[in-house]
């Protein structure tokens, strides 16, 4: 009683608060990280890794890290570049605008193709750390984010993955996205609404893929407004895939 008493105004106290890290990019970018131990386990600690979509930023994911943290995983919930606090490279600020008209014109001046590659370098941090296991991650995203955690499939054979309206390859590496499409054992939850813009990006994802499962939620929501009417989905396949 006196531990569990101890642990609760530990947890009030703020004294479990993410550690906040920096990766530079080799084209320059200063990226932020928040990276949170688990609620329950002992070190070296599963990875859940959160990468969020167009105009946002690591804030969206935290409901559901939360509930990756009470199921023993350390959580790493990231800024893409242009978001957020990830904001610098070579000392100037280069930021996203506000707005998605502005998608396209964000893409060529940020860099978003690099991205993936962003996401392999803060896998690799993790990978240096004694107090992280990578060999099963578990990985989130949406939209951008969600097109993003695609190629990683390849490299790391994670042991879920849940994406909200994936981006189109062609953001990206359109050749290196659909070898993870076609060859990734992994479980894969893909969500979408039936109105969504990019549905059918996530229903050729969900027909090439090995291990997927497609969910349409109502509505025209994309990315993160597809969450609240996912979240009852998300769970039961966490709960069947995370044993």
């Amino acid at each position: 009683m006196k531990r569990l008493m101890i642990f609760l105004w530990a947890a009030t106290m703020g004294l479990f608060a993410a550690e906040v890290l920096t990766l530079k990019t080799p084209d320059g970018y200063r990226l932020k990280g928040w990276l949170s131990p688990p609620e329950r386990g002992s070190a070296p600690y599963p990875l859940a890794l959160f990468a969020h979509e167009y105009g946002s930023d690591h804030r969206m994911w935290k409901e559901l890290s939360a509930q990756m943290r009470r199921r023993g995983y350390a959580t790493l919930e990231v800024d893409l570049r242009g978001h957020g606090l990830s904001d610098m490279r070579k000392g100037k600020k280069r930021r996203i605008h506000a707005g998605h008209g502005h998608f396209g014109e964000d893409a060529g001046r940020i860099g978003f193709a690099r991205i993936p590659e962003d996401l392999a370098a803060w896998m690799e941090r993790m990978d240096e750390r004694k107090d992280i296991d990578i060999e099963e991650p578990v990985f989130f995203g949406s939209s951008l984010g969600g097109g993003a955690v695609i190629p990683l499939m390849l490299d790391y054979e994670p042991k879920a993955v849940v994406t909200l309206s994936p981006a189109s390859p062609k953001n990206f590496d359109p050749k290196k996205v659909t070898e993870a499409v076609r060859e990734s054992v992994s479980p894969w939850l893909i969500v979408s609404s039936k109105g969504d813009f990019a549905r059918k990006t996530a229903e050729r994802y969900a027909a090439k893929a090995q291990m997927a499962t497609l969910i349409l939620v109502p509505g025209q929501g994309h990315g993160s407004y597809t969450l609240p009417l996912a979240e009852g989905y998300i769970r039961v396949f966490l709960d069947r895939y995370l044993k």
